[in-house]
């Protein structure tokens, strides 16, 4: 058993699973998204009011798996998202993921996305 921040005892499973992700590690749930599930989120994502090519991308990858981070990047690709967005700092998404010790599975989606265009 595991104690989180609010004092609530949680099982060790549990707190695998929600813990807060720290700044080398982006934060993913144990969950596979299907279709439906990865559509939704790009619904939602877009519900919520204007939001820059590069935030869509970097919700994606803060809260999916590589492989479904990879078919969202699918759908945004055909939705005609210029994923090659930067933001203030002139960094892609893909620059800022680069930086992170466990990004090398998300970088992986841009090439997939290029060749099955």
């Amino acid at each position: 058993m595991a104690e989180s921040r609010i004092g609530r005892v949680i099982d060790q499973a549990t707190w695998r699973r929600f813990k807060m992700a720290g700044p080398t590690q982006p934060q993913v749930f144990d969950d596979a998204w299907d279709d439906q599930r990865i559509d939704a989120f790009y619904q939602d994502q877009k519900a919520r009011g204007p939001r820059s090519d590069f935030d869509l991308i970097e919700a994606g990858y803060r809260g999916m798996r590589p492989d479904d981070f990879s078919r969202y990047i699918q759908v945004l690709s055909s939705a005609g998202h210029h994923l090659m967005e930067t933001n203030d700092l002139g960094e892609t998404v893909w620059d800022r993921i680069a930086q992170h010790a466990s990004g090398a599975a998300y970088l992986t989606a841009l090439p997939r996305t290029l060749t099955a265009n």
